[in-house]
């Protein structure tokens, strides 16, 4: 399970150049940079580029989910979507009077149509409980 304890070492594994306590990784076909800053514990996407936060509760430290949520975008961007293709914590509307839904990560198409929903789940029990 990726934690707070061991997700520098899972980024520097991934190629994630350290700054002091900043590490980044830039992705060739696209101007964003994703970042991690280890002092204010902050997850940094590349919103400048396109990317779409709705909730900022995903670009924090405290629930080991949002490693996923990162590392999993880290993926997506090096398969080759760009970070306007790319929407975290998308919500949405179900039926008549339905509460609706929320996912971790929206992936759309070039003209913006949804192509793909992630739900992330931590190793272990919430993944089993999925």
């Amino acid at each position: 399970m990726i934690t707070q304890d061991n997700f520098k070492s899972l980024l520097l594994s991934l190629g994630f150049k350290e700054n002091e306590d900043v590490l980044s990784k830039h992705f060739s076909h696209t101007e964003g940079i994703l970042k991690v800053d280890f002092n204010k514990k902050e997850l940094i996407y590349p919103e400048d580029y396109g990317l779409i936060i709705n909730e900022r509760q995903t670009c924090n430290f405290y629930q080991n989910e949002n490693f996923v949520v990162f590392e999993c975008v880290h993926r997506l961007l090096g398969k080759g979507y760009k970070p306007e293709h790319i929407e975290l914590e998308p919500k949405w509307k179900v039926g008549h009077g339905a509460s609706g839904g929320r996912a971790d990560i929206l992936v759309k198409y070039q003209q913006g149509k949804p192509i793909l929903i992630v739900e992330c789940k931590t190793a272990g029990k919430e993944f089993e409980k999925a």
